[in-house]
């Protein structure tokens, strides 16, 4: 028997910097069972490596405004929180989960937290191929600093059948943390591959929030959105049977129609008949799409397939630092004066610094930076010139932004250089690869505070 008949799930985030108001929004006024925050992109984590290596902390640095924007509405309404927030240290995410919830006299609630995602000691044993390179990961070297596995929605599912209030994992799958409530709330089984297939298949469209509504899916003239500037966050009201409604709240911003959501569902899925996540195989070759009402569409009929025998895991390498310098040229032939600007750093770089051609790059915004348009570039009359090249010190790096510096002086005429902001500077590089590892080898428990 179910619990309910219907479980109202919210989207709080779609990464970790979204929108505080659309979030507070969604958790005073969407009548919600569980608000769910995707916290942890590769950025995200490649972040939080690099706060853990400098000694500072290692989980969602926008975790405690998040929890302040919504535990009012959460409390007052009943509804769970569930992020993965807490990244490489998910135990003092819930420290300062339950330090926010005294501040703001918040008494009695449950908070869990989720340990076993980071895998760095299991990688580093077991040396498992490197899916990128075809190498083992000992071939990375030093250069390794951690792995993060995707997965862990068994561990949500146990702390919410434990009773806990707020949730936070490391890096559980997007759409697993949309799953783990409707496994909970209605009873699923772990291995009902085509509800779990469906209750991935709805996380994949929530997990992205306002792309659904809207975001990321205007274009003038072609596709008009409303009120682009307060889109709603979504709002799926999900069947026992996995089918679901996608909505927003009334009043908000943005568009939930047909288009929408097909192009979500598309969103970065690979083969849409088996898109692979820990928990399952997503089939969405079998879903229907159609719209329900205003701002309703109904998705139903997702299947599932057994899940694979790994899991996927996230490896964080580093690989230097990125100088980068800007500035500007206007006027007749800018475009030939970006170009010989260009060609006397290049030629700096090379020759001071030791500079390889396949780590420096050049592009002229306005003409060609994110493809060659084919136009005439003597026509324009403004160009910016990005210097970029990839060092394996930082002081090295910083030499990028020195040289384009002093191009206003020592470069082409007609060259107007900004404000600090505007001139760039550095930033070290950690890179994602992947591999694989059992399911078995990935061992998660559940700890709980109370606040």
């Amino acid at each position: 028997m179910t619990k309910k008949q219907t479980l109202r799930l919210g989207a709080g985030s779609a990464h970790e910097g979204d929108d505080l108001d659309a979030a507070r929004a969604v958790a005073e006024r969407g009548k919600l069972d569980y608000i769910v925050f995707d916290c942890s992109s590769e950025k995200a984590i490649s972040m939080a490596f690099m706060r853990k290596q400098a000694g500072l902390p290692a989980y969602d640095i926008q975790l405690e405004p998040k929890l302040r924007a919504v535990l009012p509405g959460c409390v007052r309404n009943g509804t769970k929180i569930i992020a993965n927030a807490g990244a490489l240290d998910p135990e003092g995410a819930a420290r300062l989960a339950v330090d926010v919830c005294r501040d703001l006299g918040i008494k009695g609630l449950k908070v869990a937290y989720v340990l076993g995602g980071d895998v760095s000691d299991v990688v580093r044993q077991q040396d498992p191929i490197v899916r990128e390179t075809g190498k083992p990961v000992s071939a990375l070297g030093n250069d390794v600093m951690g792995a993060l596995a995707y997965g862990g929605f068994e561990a949500i599912v146990d702390a919410l059948r434990s009773g806990a209030d707020i949730v936070l994992t490391p890096r559980a799958g997007d759409s697993e943390q949309f799953l783990a409530p409707m496994i909970h709330e209605f009873g699923w089984k772990f291995d009902d591959w085509d509800r779990i297939g469906s209750g991935l298949g709805i996380g994949h469209l929530l997990e992205c929030g306002a792309q659904i509504t809207g975001g990321y899916f205007a274009e003038p003239g072609l596709k008009d959105v409303p009120d682009l500037h307060r889109l709603g966050f979504p709002i799926g009201e999900v069947e026992p049977d996995g089918s679901a409604i996608i909505t927003k709240l009334p009043g908000t911003g943005g568009v939930v129609n047909e288009q929408s959501c097909k192009e979500q569902l598309v969103y970065e899925i690979g083969d849409p008949a088996a898109y692979i996540h820990a928990p399952g195989v997503v089939d969405f070759t079998t879903t229907s799409v159609r719209q329900a009402g205003p701002d309703r569409v109904r998705i139903a009929g997702t299947t599932g397939h057994p899940r694979t025998s790994t899991a996927r895991v996230a490896l964080a390498v580093r690989q230097g630092f990125i100088g980068m310098g800007r500035v500007l040229y206007g006027g007749t032939g800018a475009y030939r004066k970006a170009l010989l600007a260009a060609d006397m750093v290049g030629r700096q770089l090379r020759e001071r610094y030791g500079a390889k051609d396949s780590d420096l790059r050049f592009d002229y915004i306005g003409y060609n930076a994110l493809f060659d348009w084919g136009g005439d570039p003597d026509v324009l009359k403004e160009i910016e010139l990005r210097v970029t090249g990839r060092f394996l010190t930082k002081d090295e790096a910083q030499k990028v932004r020195v040289l384009v510096s002093q191009l206003p002086v020592n470069g082409p005429a007609g060259a107007a250089w900004g404000r600090p902001l505007d001139q760039g500077g550095v930033e070290e590089v950690v890179t994602f690869y992947s591999t694989l590892l059992p399911h078995k080898d990935i061992k998660y428990s559940v700890h709980q505070f109370v606040a």
